[in-house]
């Protein structure tokens, strides 16, 4: 299956193509209508101090890359790295939107605010969906360096198999970060003090925005 003469193997053949898997597990928002504009101020410690938090929408994902490297013997004390298995995985752990207690289901401040931390969530339900579209691009790369690697010698397999499987971890987490980044942009787009004073006029000038929930700050 290998040639035996080192000349004749410049590059590393597969042998198999490896396991392939990605697992993305998803999280439906869920609402929590039992804070007070209080606590969700407190919550949202770093938002900006000209306004007071009605809602809010809270995100968290952890991902984990699990990867595994053979190394085949050539027969002449070269070694090839071959990958068996990879396998990324995110898991969205939270996907939360509070919308402060004081208001009433149904009122014109509840729909302000739930309008608005609907579009939140769609941001990062658009965030998933980008995830998911890039990671064949990046499971496409990995399998293809592997294609173009060359035979190492025994001495060196080991170290190189923890080399690759840093670097392949590391690679996988700054994707996602970077698509996460683009995330946390948009989400500045929409929370913009233009938009934070349209919505606090959006039910007229004496709605729960100037008079119970700066009351109940107070408080």
């Amino acid at each position: 299956m290998f040639p035996l003469h080192p000349a004749q193997a410049a590059a590393c053949p597969v042998v198999s193509p490896p396991e392939i898997a990605f697992d993305f597990v998803p999280k439906s928002p869920q609402l929590d209508r039992n804070r007070s504009v209080k606590w969700l101020n407190r919550k949202a410690a770093s938002h900006n101090p000209g306004w007071f938090v009605t809602g809010l929408t809270s995100y968290a994902m952890q991902a984990k890359f699990e990867m595994r490297i053979e190394p085949v013997a050539l027969g002449d004390g070269r070694y090839c790295l071959l990958p068996a298995l990879i396998h990324p995985t995110v898991t969205v752990s939270e996907h939360l939107v509070y919308i402060a207690s004081e208001l009433d289901r149904g009122s014109c401040e509840y729909d302000v605010v739930y309008a608005h931390e609907g579009q939140h969530v769609a941001i990062n339900q658009h965030m998933e969906l980008d995830i998911r579209n890039a990671l064949p691009t990046f499971l496409d790369d990995v399998t293809r360096d592997f294609s173009r690697m060359q035979p190492i010698s025994a001495r060196l397999a080991a170290s190189r198999i923890q080399n690759l499987l840093s670097r392949y971890g590391r690679d996988f987490k700054s994707l996602l970060a970077k698509i996460d980044n683009a995330r946390q942009r948009d989400h500045a787009k929409i929370d913009t003090p233009a938009e934070y004073t349209r919505l606090s006029h959006a039910c007229g000038p004496n709605s729960a925005f100037q008079t119970t929930l700066p009351a109940a700050m107070r408080r």
